[in-house]
């Protein structure tokens, strides 16, 4: 009951269960929970999908006999059922409608083209550097014309919406990035109607650590049981996503998450967004390649991508300046671990290429002497394995997820 009232509360209606609910809010909630478990448990029978939700088997087949008719579901050959009897198998139909799927990095964004079930079949990268300009207008148009080029060199398939994720702080309710360290004009700019006024689809905006924590959720299916699930991104910048109940957690404007903005130094450097001693201005793997280079005073600055080679051949600078990086990032994660008791931490981004091993072990390290053993033993922190970037992924499958919580609109114009 409490997820049928936070559908109903979502979609702009208040009711009195006693008084009864409007037969098409009803049909829409139905329809969103069908698709949702069909994505989740992949090929299975009506039947199966009768079982899981609680639904008639007559109403599962009006329905599926709907989606399969608009292109959402195909019907799959035979499979098992009780009593050695066959049924025809369903699933999320991947052929006929694609989302596009959009990430902005402080130094590179990407474009990817995804089928329904959250597949990649293609994606781009652009180095923010190779571009004429790095004003934030020009990179929007940029990855605009990126978008169009991926639209044109796809236009025998249906796309219906486009994901976008962003660094924060992330302002949701006005569209806007509230800054971007070491660029300015981020808060300038509405990105959302930048994108629909050039491309003729629905964008939807997120938060990058929110959409890398929504594309883990996507990814563990019947895994994920309702838990808190955090996302800690180390990367350009520092960030974490949160997923409750199967919904991004936002906050009031969207900013919620933003732990690369917790102080862990009072006599620390200024960081843009007007604190002292931000998390990030010590754990980014801007601020790792700066520390670097500050000690090791090259004659030309090394890239990021250079220390992880030093590295990997033992420099000592380069390992010690890690480990504590990855100390610091621990304080971050025990500050999440106190304020959300969460049940799976997810660490990833780029700072995990460096070493995911002596990561791991340095936070856990930092997070097991700084937390009470009872809460030390229940919550799970996982180092990153996911194929693809996930924040890129995750926008897609936020536009996916608007899809199926209201497919008619999109397919039925």
């Amino acid at each position: 009951m409490f997820s049928l009232l936070k559908k109903i509360n979502k979609v702009g209606y208040m009711y009195r269960i006693s008084q009864g609910i409007n037969q098409e809010i009803i049909q829409d909630i139905n329809r969103t929970l069908l698709l949702r478990y069909l994505r989740k448990e992949g090929m299975c029978s009506r039947v199966h999908l009768s079982n899981l939700t609680g639904l008639k088997q007559a109403t599962v087949t009006n329905i599926m006999k709907d989606f399969i008719e608009w292109g959402l579901v195909k019907e799959v050959g035979f499979l098992s059922g009780n009593k050695g009897r066959r049924c025809i198998g369903i699933e999320v139909n991947n052929d006929c409608y694609r989302v596009i799927g959009v990430r902005l990095a402080r130094k590179n964004y990407m474009v990817g083209l995804f089928d329904l079930t959250g597949k990649c079949i293609a994606d781009s990268k652009v180095d923010i550097a190779s571009l004429e300009s790095s004003e934030p207008i020009f990179i929007i148009q940029s990855m605009i014309e990126t978008v169009k080029r991926t639209v044109k060199d796809n236009a025998g398939d249906k796309i219906l919406a486009m994901g976008v994720a962003v660094p924060g702080p992330f302002i949701q309710k006005k569209n806007r990035i509230g800054l971007i360290t070491e660029t300015q004009g981020w808060n300038e700019i509405d990105i959302q109607e930048e994108f629909q006024k050039a491309i003729n689809l629905p964008v939807y905006l997120e938060h990058d650590a929110n959409a890398g924590a929504f594309a883990y959720m996507w990814d563990l299916k019947e895994k994920y049981n309702n838990e808190i699930l955090i996302y800690f991104a180390a990367g350009q910048g520092i960030g974490s996503g949160i997923v409750m109940e199967g919904e991004i957690y936002q906050g009031a404007i969207g900013t919620a998450g933003e732990i690369g903005h917790i102080t862990i130094d009072f006599n620390g450097p200024k960081c843009a967004c007007g604190n002292n001693g931000c998390l990030e201005k010590y754990t980014s793997s801007i601020e790792y390649a700066k520390a670097v280079n500050k000690e090791l005073k090259p004659a030309r600055q090394y890239s990021f991508k250079e220390i992880i080679a030093l590295y990997k051949e033992g420099n000592m600078v380069c390992r010690e300046k890690y480990r504590k990086a990855c100390r610091l990032m621990g304080y971050g994660i025990i500050n999440l671990i106190n304020l959300y008791n969460p049940g799976i931490i997810i660490i990833g981004d780029e700072m995990i290429k460096v070493d995911a091993g002596v990561m791991y072990e340095e936070i856990c390290n930092t997070v097991r002497s700084g937390i009470i053993p009872e809460i030390w033993n229940e919550v799970s922190i996982r180092m990153s394995e996911y194929q693809g970037d996930p924040m890129l992924n995750g926008a897609a499958m936020i536009a996916i997820n608007d899809i199926f919580d209201k497919p008619e609109q999109f397919i039925i114009k």
